[in-house]
């Protein structure tokens, strides 16, 4: 645990889901473990506006016990609440100091059409072809050096088409998220491919009992993807699952007993999301 870096958790306030704690509660949780970072996520505003406030009191902490700080990042979703693909909501999250960029979920096309719905925001054309807003906020994350978060609200080869043209425009960091979810699910082979195009692959726990966790498929997705392309974190934060802290603690135990070697979990829970985030 100590070191560890979780990149996805969900906390407090939320409009529609009670939360375990505020981001405050949760990250002096993540601090007191022992871990190195956490990176907050709300789809419904920009967690980076709350970081600065939340880093200034955990090192007010850290000093006044003379304890190691953790460092506390957020982000932007894109969804309808900021505008959807709108450019102007990344540039604030970067100007406060926010990191990371997650292409839209709750409010994707896909995911609307996946469950019956309809609308919602397209991150492509009819041609396949990247929107110009798209393509705009692609250009802020490359000159920022910005994180681009590839949610399950996109389906497979809307990913592999966004990693391309990421790739292209010179983005660094991509982490394709929930490859397992079932709305969006890429088969570990597609997980491989989207690996050898540059991009992590984010696994989370959840809590361990979501359809979306498995732990034949996490092994078999570790076997075939590798250690080198793999990051653990947990998505918790949702009243009906483990605390954050708990839930990586526990992923980390499991890893251990399945015979996943010491330096492959490092590099999963330490090593992969520090590359992605400093």
């Amino acid at each position: 645990m100590e070191g560890s870096i979780d990149i996805h958790i969900h906390p407090g306030p939320d409009p529609y889901l009670a939360r375990l704690g505020d981001a405050l509660e949760l990250a002096i949780e993540a601090w007191e473990a022992g871990m190195a970072a956490v990176c907050f996520k709300s789809h419904f505003f920009p967690s980076a506006a709350y970081v600065p406030i939340i880093q200034k009191l955990i090192n007010k902490m850290s000093r006044e016990q003379n304890k190691k700080t953790i460092d506390v990042f957020g982000g932007v979703v894109l969804n309808y609440h900021v505008g959807g693909l709108n450019p102007a909501a990344v540039i604030a999250m970067a100007r406060v100091g926010g990191k990371v960029v997650w292409t839209p979920n709750q409010d994707a096309a896909h995911r609307r059409k996946r469950l019956g719905n309809t609308g919602g925001i397209e991150v492509l054309d009819d041609k396949d072809n990247v929107l110009p807003a798209m393509m705009e906020i692609l250009k802020l994350i490359a000159e920022g050096d910005l994180v681009l978060g590839l949610t399950g609200g996109q389906n497979t080869k809307e990913r592999f088409i966004l990693i391309d043209k990421a790739k292209e425009m010179g983005i660094k960091r991509i982490e394709v998220i929930h490859p397992n979810q079932p709305n969006s699910k890429m088969t570990i082979p597609q997980m491989k491919i989207a690996a050898d195009k540059g991009a992590f692959i984010g696994l989370y726990c959840y809590d361990f009992s979501s359809p979306e966790f498995s732990w034949d498929e996490f092994m078999e997705a570790y076997d075939i993807v590798g250690a080198d392309k793999i990051i653990c974190a947990t998505d918790a934060g949702a009243f009906y699952g483990l605390h954050p802290a708990v839930a990586m603690k526990r992923f980390i135990n499991n890893m251990l007993m399945r015979g996943i070697p010491d330096g492959d979990v490092e590099k999963m829970v330490k090593t992969n999301p520090r590359a992605l985030l400093y």
